[in-house]
């Protein structure tokens, strides 16, 4: 690819990159040729009430009168008319009636259809030649906004542009349309051919760079779906690597992974969605289990003593909810902390056991303890050789529970407590510690794969000594498909 791709940001840094920034607002001058594209975001009512307020605005900040640059005062009757039309229609909204996004999509399409009518009733004062340039130039305005809203023409196979590439047709576009304006308004008075040239040119400078971009193999990158609600499920076998880190009492380990639901756990009396899994209740709590509780509630369950001796193993799940099914069609990435000697960062060093990490920021509950004897507990996912599995937990009898449908990739598990920065700078894909030779990592598996669509079932983690093998209902889905907000 051009240096242009080369030298852009990831889907995946991009994604993680643009959930930090607080706010943006834009201004965007729009006609029928540009507005068809309808982002429909708010409710009907809102949405036609803000295009009704918009009208109005038109209507009396236009200049009436004969001169040029001027609007008849018969063109009010064109915005008046589309005025009443939407009052009647807010009515409706308002005494019950319904819309589909269809029918409002062709109602902001009319809309725009309708200033565009009244624009072009301004009255001109122009030559011959100064209306032909300005009707050519809009030509390439509506050439270029055609190939843009051509579905078939972007994407990541071959022949086809990147979406990145659509910016280039998008500022030529505007600056078409602001030539064409310029002319109409006679704010240029004196449109020649070399004005006319160079803003042809331009605009073939500004194709030329999208056609350099063009990909001439497939570039498709591929996320692995699992439907653990339909028996899906990855099975990472047993190693007591991915639940033994340390002597006890001085253990310390992180989990990382990026989740996506489509669909939470469907089982009657199952609350819990797992990611990750290597508990068990046999004999007595132990491992740890990563999961979404109650549709929206990140959490791990770990497993501890609870009384001096150390006796009465229980669990902790320290978790944060930022809402109901937020986790739903995103991509949310997940971390989980711990350290039996305390965590940094806090006025008591030692009491600190656990706590989550929810896209790069700390968040949620803190196990704070002061009790030396309150340790992690692996014994019994040893002793039984528990597998580790994902999209699911298994019950004491090794059965599947606790399911949901969706995407895991990046999936990381470390032999001790990754930093704040360094689960930052995770979460952002900026870390280059995430290496087969790093002695702190325990695995690392990546469900995203970028090429051929993959058609083995079984992976190797990028250490070498574990594999995951897929089982039951999955399939690998372009990324471009994947629900994300």
């Amino acid at each position: 690819m051009k240096a242009l791709i080369n030298q852009s940001l990831s889907p995946f840094r991009l994604t993680a990159l643009i959930s930090f920034i607080v706010g943006l607002c834009f201004a965007l001058g729009c006609n029928s040729d540009t507005k068809n594209q309808v982002f429909i975001t708010d409710t009907n009512l809102s949405i036609l009430q803000t295009h009704r307020d918009n009208l109005v605005s038109l209507l009396n900040s236009s200049k009436y009168g004969t001169a040029p640059g001027t609007y008849p005062e018969a063109s009010k009757d064109i915005l008046n008319s589309e005025i009443k039309d939407l009052d009647d229609a807010i009515s409706n909204l308002k005494s019950g009636s319904t819309l589909s996004k269809e029918q409002l999509a062709e109602k902001v399409t009319h809309i725009n259809q309708v200033i565009d009518t009244f624009k072009d009733s301004r009255l001109y004062n122009l030559s011959g030649q100064a209306q032909q340039y300005a009707t050519l130039l809009k030509a390439k305005a509506k050439e270029f906004d055609n190939l843009l809203k051509d579905p078939s023409k972007w994407g990541n196979h071959k022949g086809q542009y990147p979406v990145e590439s659509k910016a280039f047709l998008e500022t030529a576009i505007t600056a078409l349309n602001n030539m064409v304006e310029n002319i109409l308004s006679g704010a240029i008075t004196n449109m020649t051919q070399a004005l006319y040239d160079d803003a042809i040119q331009s605009a073939d400078q500004a194709m030329q760079k999208v056609e350099d971009t063009k990909w001439q193999e497939d570039n498709i990158t591929w996320n692995l779906f699992v439907d653990g609600n339909k028996g899906g499920y990855i099975d990472f076998g047993y190693s007591p690597d991915y639940v033994q880190f340390g002597a006890d009492g001085q253990q310390a380990f992180t989990i990382e992974l990026w989740v996506n639901f489509t669909a939470y756990c469907s089982q009657p009396g199952q609350d819990n969605s797992t990611f990750l899994s290597t508990m068990t209740q046999q004999d007595y709590w132990s491992g740890w289990r990563a999961q979404d509780r109650t549709k929206g509630l990140v959490r791990t369950m770990v497993a501890h003593w609870e009384d001096d001796g150390p006796t009465n193993a229980r669990e902790w799940e320290p978790g944060w909810k930022k809402s109901d099914n937020w986790t739903l069609n995103r991509w949310t990435h997940y971390a989980f902390l711990f350290r039996d000697q305390g965590l940094p960062g806090f006025d008591t060093p030692t009491d600190v056991k656990c706590y989550s990490m929810v896209d790069g920021q700390r968040q949620g509950e803190i196990i704070r303890v002061g009790e030396p004897w309150r340790t992690y507990i692996e014994d019994n996912s040893v002793k039984y050789k528990v597998h580790m599995t994902g999209f699911c937990s298994l019950d004491n009898n090794g059965n599947r529970q606790e399911g949901f449908s969706g995407y895991i990739k990046k999936i990381r598990i470390w032999k001790t407590n990754r930093t704040e920065d360094q689960v930052r700078n995770d979460y952002l894909d900026l870390s280059t510690d995430v290496t087969a030779d790093n002695p702190d990592l325990v695995a690392a598996w990546d469900f995203e794969k970028r090429g051929d669509m993959p058609s083995a079932t079984e992976f190797k983690d990028l250490t070498g000594r574990h594999t995951a093998t897929l089982k039951g209902d999955f399939k690998w889905v372009e990324s471009s498909d994947v629900p994300q907000k």
